[in-house]
């Protein structure tokens, strides 16, 4: 007598595993889609793009004291990213909220997939939202401060004994000593200062994505998507208005969930002018922001997975 194999079944964590990985997919393709991402990302790439060249050519005449190309790199960045960020806050606060308004929420969940499935996809969509604006506005400075002439370009001898600039797209090179006195000594070769100013970029993430978990927080609180977008606009503005109010700032600066960006922009400014940034309150602030992420992702997964929702 011969018995039948047995059936082999898919592994449970196996098939929620595909199921989100299509879910995201799915997520990625509505973000794209929504007209909100793609102006978060042509506004922050203009705001960039613009300040660059408005500071490039400000400080075109003023020689040491104009912005270097390391300078202007990080400093454009930095403004338009804060722009961006605003922007990310709104689609965090709406990637929920805007479901139970549409109504499509309840179309998604009469579907064989479970309510973690969906918060996940979510979030992961919007993680890459967050690292698409900060690659945004990482190269549209990268590409403006790459026009800037050196401070002290290299120089080429001619046949007639003249030396002159030489110089090409993108202009970062190592960061010599500005003083005549002291030569060509280098102050930070171009792969430190790169270092750093990547690592910075890295870190940003975090902190711009505390600010969109907290929308998404409040968007997963709130059905109403007008109202969700007001509450975390208004809470990060305020935490922004913080900046201006040395007293406060002192007392809250380093426990809101943006602070970091600041902090991380200054310590990449200072790699810029040939100074080795001391990284050790940044990652604490960073560390900060962690914990707003995963506090905030946290109690959004279990008040949606917990909520009742009529179908």
């Amino acid at each position: 007598m011969t018995h039948a194999a047995p059936i082999r079944r898919p592994l449970p964590v196996l098939g929620s595993l595909c199921r989100t990985g299509r879910l995201t997919w799915v997520e990625i393709r509505k973000l794209v889609s929504h007209k909100l991402f793609p102006a978060a990302l042509l506004i922050t790439l203009g705001v960039t793009t613009g300040l660059a060249l408005a500071t490039k050519a400000f400080t075109a005449g003023m020689g040491p004291r104009g912005f270097s190309n390391y300078s202007l790199w990080v400093t454009s960045a930095g403004y338009g990213l804060q722009v961006g960020t605003l922007l990310l806050v709104a689609l965090g606060a709406m990637a929920m909220s805007t479901e139970a308004t549409g109504r499509t929420l309840n179309t998604v969940l009469a579907r064989p997939i479970r309510r973690i499935e969906f918060a996940v996809a979510k979030v992961v969509s919007l993680v890459f939202a967050v690292v698409a604006v900060v690659l945004a506005a990482a190269l549209a400075a990268y590409v403006v401060g790459g026009t800037v002439e050196p401070t002290r370009p290299p120089l080429v001898w001619q046949a007639d004994g003249t030396a002159v600039p030489d110089w090409h797209f993108p202009s970062y090179g190592d960061i010599v000593d500005p003083d005549p006195r002291y030569g060509e000594g280098v102050l930070l070769t171009k792969g430190a200062v790169m270092g750093d100013i990547l690592f910075g970029f890295l870190l940003l993430v975090v902190p711009v994505l505390a600010g969109v978990s907290v929308g998404f927080l409040v968007g997963t609180l709130i059905d109403s998507s007008g109202l969700a977008i007001g509450l975390s606009v208004g809470v990060f503005m305020t935490l922004e208005a913080t900046k201006f109010i040395p007293v406060v700032e002192d007392q809250l600066g380093q426990f809101a969930y943006n602070y970091p960006i600041t902090r991380i922009s200054a310590l990449m400014l200072e790699a810029s002018g040939g100074t080795v940034p001391q990284w050790g309150d940044a990652l604490a602030g960073v560390g900060i922001s962690a914990i707003y992420v995963a506090v905030s992702l946290l109690v959004s997964l279990v008040v949606f997975c917990r909520r009742d929702i009529t179908l």
